[in-house]
């Protein structure tokens, strides 16, 4: 095959297309091509004690005109990263860094035969503090619902349950609370763990800026208890004997609840209902717990006896 006029030719046309491509590539880079590039921020010579309160940016987006070559040596060999001292544009809790100088420090990165089209921010303006951080708790903002069968067990609760806030000692000294932003969940079958931001505090900056938000969802269980039932407004030097004196009381309540005997709904039996055509005193439920739904006296009323002490 080698020795044919067919792959003979072949080989001298794709000499001349990689002779072609070279000198194309030549005159590319001689041209003037736009491109852009993340140009890195590091500020140097920051104090320890300073923190910022306006977070600023990590990177800023600069579209670049120039020759070829400078645009290909720059996006393969060269990573820009501009350098701000802190000490030379940071003064009484504000750090400028403005437009002519954020031209100045970007020409100087690319070159003076770089021409900048473009920039993602026009100057720096940035707050910052050199008071120590306040432990601020954390307030959850939701609206949670439960599907059929299940209760929302509990408060939900923020991990971390505080978070650290940074400003001027006029917002350090009215804070108090740090809400979450608004959840709203329905229809939840499981236990869930969301992760949250944090609502901004104007003038202060937060740290995290998000908290994971733990709602507990657990399955409703049916129970019955013997309540003992309380007299309500006896008169005095008299007392009352019910027959029986408990009643049977069905209601639902969280699984993690169900072994727990210390709490139970109040039932009880108005004096002030007595009526001389009757034996029996209707039941009334008292104050329940809250955890407690569909709550039932499974008695409706009780036959009584009055005594005097």
């Amino acid at each position: 095959m080698k020795t044919t006029s067919g792959f003979r030719k072949l080989v001298t046309y794709l000499i001349f297309v990689g002779i072609a491509t070279l000198f194309w590539f030549i005159l590319a880079l001689n041209d003037n091509i736009q491109d852009d590039f993340d140009v890195k921020l590091e500020f140097t010579n920051v104090p320890d004690s300073v923190t910022f309160i306006t977070v600023p940016p990590e990177e800023i987006h600069v579209a670049v005109r120039d020759q070829g070559a400078s645009i290909l040596r720059r996006a393969l060999f060269v990573t820009p990263k501009l350098h701000i001292n802190f000490r030379d544009y940071a003064k009484d809790g504000k750090l400028i860094y403005g437009k002519s100088e954020l031209n100045a420090g970007l020409k100087g990165l690319f070159g003076a035969g770089a021409t900048l089209v473009s920039t993602s921010i026009d100057n720096l303006s940035l707050d910052y503090t050199t008071l120590p951080g306040k432990r601020i708790p954390v307030v959850v903002s939701a609206d949670f619902s439960a599907a059929v069968g299940k209760v929302i067990y509990g408060q939900p609760s923020s991990t971390p349950k505080s978070v650290t806030v940074y400003g001027t000692r006029d917002v350090l000294d009215t804070i108090t609370r740090v809400f979450t932003e608004k959840i709203v969940r329905t229809n939840l079958e499981d236990s869930k763990d969301l992760s949250v931001r944090l609502k901004n505090v104007s003038g202060a900056r937060i740290e995290p800026e998000t908290v994971k938000v733990h709602v507990n969802v657990e399955m409703l269980v049916r129970k019955e208890a013997n309540v003992t039932i309380k007299a309500e407004h006896l008169p005095a030097g008299m007392d009352i004997l019910l027959f029986p004196s408990t009643a049977t009381v069905e209601y639902f309540i969280p699984m993690s609840c169900f072994n727990r005997d210390d709490v139970a709904p109040e039932v009880s039996v108005d004096v002030r209902e007595l009526q001389a055509s009757s034996k029996r005193l209707p039941l009334h439920l008292g104050a329940s717990p809250k955890d407690m739904l569909n709550i039932r006296v499974l008695t409706d009323s009780v036959e009584y006896t009055l005594v005097r002490n």
